[in-house]
């Protein structure tokens, strides 16, 4: 669970006008604004629980209103709009659930995790845990030998999509260099840890291990490339198994690691085309798989 987080969310009402919106980061959080074309304003005040100073419920609506016409960048939102209604109070603390399958159910979405909304990828969490679901749901239905399998594939991969948000979210704030002591952002500049976003990846990291994938609408264990950058594992590309063609690439050594001994032995071993070879050689060579 992350630092707990609140965001005070109030609709306002304007002339019909130009589209358009802002973030902005404040002292004690930060403002995210929106309008649409017929005059709809979304005003949206992100804060720490732990240190916000907040008004009591009923005085939210004006505290806001007044947040919002002391900041420069706001008054295109909030020029000639009045508020419509209260403000609404929601949690916007990034939480992993504990337990995101079972040997009949499934969390996806939200169910199984919220991201901090400064990543900007609940929308493709959301859709991305979705995508994979109708594999895992099938497996779990119709391949019970292989129901610990699609636990462990829809868990990791959960997991995985939290962090990685996580972080995406942590390098937003750490750019943030006005206020690095104020709580807010002393506070998400470090979480969840200090791992970069992309792991460094050298050949000698990089293996070729067993690992779920989804094939046929079912979820099976295949050989996978494994680095510190995508420790899930990749299988395919562009429709090609490539833990195998690593595995030639890298027993035969030497001379096959030269680019055209390598183009050729992909042709010869795996049936490909010349063009085909050489960008899968390429690829591997740019993600530094190979020497």
């Amino acid at each position: 669970r992350g630092v707990e987080t609140v965001s005070l969310l109030q609709y306002w009402q304007g002339p019909a006008g130009e589209a358009g919106s802002t973030v902005l980061s404040v002292e004690d959080g930060w403002m995210w604004m929106a309008a649409l074309a017929d005059g709809r304003r979304y005003l949206q005040l992100t804060v720490d629980v732990a240190s916000a100073d907040l008004p009591p419920k009923r005085a939210l609506g004006d505290y806001c209103s007044a947040r919002f016409h002391a900041v420069e960048a706001a008054a295109p939102f909030v020029r000639d709009a009045q508020p419509v209604g209260e403000p609404h109070a929601r949690t916007s603390t990034a939480v992993l659930n504990e337990s995101v399958a079972g040997d009949d159910w499934i969390r996806v979405g939200d169910a199984a995790m919220a991201v901090d909304p400064l990543s900007g990828n609940g929308i493709f969490q959301a859709l991305s845990s979705a995508l994979q679901a109708p594999a895992v749901v099938a497996t779990l239905r119709h391949d019970r030998g292989r129901t610990a399998l699609a636990q462990h594939f829809h868990t990791r991969r959960i997991e995985h999509l939290f962090h990685r948000f996580a972080r995406i979210g942590r390098d937003f704030y750490a750019q943030e260099a006005r206020w690095p002591q104020a709580p807010f952002w002393a506070a998400r500049r470090g979480w969840p840890d200090a791992l970069p976003l992309h792991a460094k990846v050298r050949p000698e990291t990089v293996r070729v291990a067993r690992g779920p994938v989804v094939c046929a609408g079912r979820i099976v264990e295949q050989d996978v490339v494994v680095t510190p950058d995508q420790p899930l594992g990749v299988w395919h590309l562009d429709g090609l198994a490539v833990a195998p063609m690593l595995a030639a690439l890298r027993r035969e050594g030497g001379d096959a690691l030269e680019k055209a001994a390598g183009e050729a032995l992909l042709c010869a071993r795996f049936g490909l085309e010349r063009a085909r070879a050489a960008a899968l050689l390429a690829w591997m060579r740019a993600q530094n798989w190979l020497d």
